[in-house]
């Protein structure tokens, strides 16, 4: 009678340790499934920021192809080649800097534009970038007050048609 015992308990105990090596499964299976998830979320994010900085060249591309500052478009859209990733730029000039150090002779001036792109992708991925650029053109007004670079520091001088990136960053999402 011992004997059949001991045959019975062990089919139950053998029973209950196939269940907890397939409970560990499933739970490590379901594990997998999440770190897969946050991966392709992570991937979906640095695709937004992709949208979002190439926005931005965009917006410069404009920029620099527009005859006059007056001319610039305030708004721009478009899509990411061979994807459904997207941007969304507003453009905004911010005035003029008359004082720009430059070659004696030269009537520059400087026109800043604050750049805004929104990048987005799929599940609901969005980033947001600002750059503030400085593009620098001939000054048609008066009231220009030029400054030689020459003597100080010609590394510094401006040239016209030069598009120089001021200042860049992330911003929140609202």
């Amino acid at each position: 009678m011992k004997a059949g015992r001991q045959r019975g308990s062990t089919l139950a105990v053998g029973l209950i340790l196939l269940t907890l090596v397939t409970l560990l499964g499933l739970a490590g299976a379901g594990n997998a499934h999440v770190e897969q998830l946050l991966a392709q979320n992570e991937s979906f994010r640095e695709n937004a920021a992709t949208a979002a900085s190439a926005g931005i060249e965009m917006a410069m591309r404009a920029i620099v192809n527009s005859s006059d500052p007056a001319t610039v478009p305030a708004s721009l859209t478009g899509r990411m080649p061979g994807s459904l990733d997207a941007y969304r730029v507003s453009l905004r000039f911010a005035g003029y800097e008359r004082s720009l150090p430059q070659v004696p002779g030269a009537r520059l001036a400087g026109a800043h534009f604050e750049i805004v792109s929104t990048g987005s992708s799929a599940r609901r991925a969005v980033d947001r970038q600002r750059a503030n650029v400085l593009w620098v053109i001939e000054a048609t007004e008066a009231g220009l007050l030029p400054v030689d670079c020459e003597p100080l520091a010609p590394r510094h001088c401006h040239a016209r048609g030069a598009l120089e990136r001021v200042s860049w960053q992330r911003v929140p999402v609202e």
